[in-house]
């Protein structure tokens, strides 16, 4: 075999690959992907938010990831990366599913701040996303700074 492809692969380990540091990514990543349910129950959390941080922002309107996303945060009790798949989630939205937006924000209450729940609590109530200009959200995938609505 004289193909390139062949020359580039050929001195490839893949038992050294699939024993190696990218095996636990690897692997959770799949196995997350095959789960039915929203909420993870595995032990490589911090690992699968980062990978669901990377498929928000390749695919926002995808409103299962961003959920699930949601719910890594809260489970990693990562309070950074909560502001940030909230305000990701609530910019999607735009003003959409208030019940859902109540509800997740109910569940990581205990992770935020009084002053970053109070005022998404009032983007939500009164639909709303320019209040979000005033939190810190390093984190979010789809703002990574400032953002304009439309």
């Amino acid at each position: 075999m004289n193909s390139p492809i062949w020359a580039a692969v050929s001195g490839w380990e893949l038992n050294a690959e699939l024993e190696g540091p990218n095996a636990l990514n690897i692997e959770t990543l799949f196995i997350a992907l095959e789960g039915k349910g929203l909420i993870y129950d595995g032990p490589h959390k911090s690992i699968l938010l980062q990978h669901y941080n990377r498929f928000v922002a390749a695919n926002p309107n995808n409103l299962r990831h961003q959920v699930q996303r949601v719910y890594l945060a809260i489970l990693c009790h990562d309070s950074d990366e909560l502001v940030g798949a909230l305000v990701d989630l609530l910019i999607t939205l735009d003003g959409r599913g208030k019940a859902l937006q109540q509800r997740l924000l109910e569940q990581g209450e205990s992770l935020l701040s009084e002053a970053d729940l109070a005022l998404f609590k009032d983007s939500v109530a009164q639909g709303d996303n320019q209040q979000l200009l005033s939190l810190n959200k390093p984190k979010s995938v789809l703002c990574n700074g400032d953002f304009s609505l439309h």
